[in-house]
């Protein structure tokens, strides 16, 4: 099944408060396939649901990230992973509202919102607040990778974010990179030539950063 993320339309400026982000998915997946109704809405609705608590993930806790850049004078092979700082819990992701639905092209479409708590206010107030470095940076997988290629793209915009970083800022290649970012607005998730296309923008705090002792 192919879901898709519209780009942000009609936000609220600040999303402090009510974090709010459209997505789609796709209705038809299995063409040839004759389905009930309820059948037809319920792939696409689990499509939604699946993949709405990673992108929130990011934007109420944030990720945190461990890069190795690639050098291949000393033979090393990129590396890149990310992870929630914190899951939501299940209650969070019960609280998720799927608001307005509608079905445009095959397609089912609607709101994803999520009421921050005041711990969560404060929490992104102190990442606007502090002089963090703000990255971005876009990331690309096929389209057939359904969720996996939401989460892959996700990885790859995050990298990209980071690697320019530290590219700018760095004398000298570091051997390895630690960190954690938030994102500071929702993303931005569209189509281009058959893949998924992820913007996304962040706060950026790191850890540590090693370098390399000799050549």
């Amino acid at each position: 099944m192919m879901m898709i993320f519209l780009p942000v339309f009609s936000q609220d400026v600040s999303q402090e408060r009510n974090v709010r982000f459209a997505l789609w998915a796709q209705m038809d997946a299995y063409p040839g396939i004759e389905q009930a109704e309820e059948d037809s809405f319920a792939l696409p609705v689990r499509k939604i649901k699946e993949i709405s608590p990673l992108i929130l993930s990011g934007m109420v806790y944030g990720w945190n990230f461990e890069y190795v850049p690639y050098d291949k004078a000393r033979g090393v092979q990129e590396y890149f992973e990310f992870t929630p700082i914190n899951e939501l819990s299940e209650a969070e992701i019960s609280s998720i509202k799927y608001a307005k639905p509608w079905v445009e092209d095959s397609n089912l479409y609607c709101w994803v919102e999520f009421r921050r708590s005041d711990a969560q206010i404060h929490l992104y107030k102190g990442w606007e607040s502090i002089l963090h470095p703000r990255i971005k940076g876009e990331g690309y997988a096929p389209l057939s990778e359904g969720f996996d290629g939401v989460k892959k793209a996700c990885s790859e915009a995050l990298k990209y974010a980071v690697r320019n970083y530290e590219r700018k800022w760095i004398k000298s290649k570091p051997k390895e990179i630690t960190g954690k970012v938030l994102m500071r607005e929702p993303p931005k998730i569209g189509i281009d030539a058959g893949r998924y296309k992820i913007t996304l923008d962040f706060f950026m705090e790191t850890d540590k950063i090693v370098e390399y002792k000799t050549f």
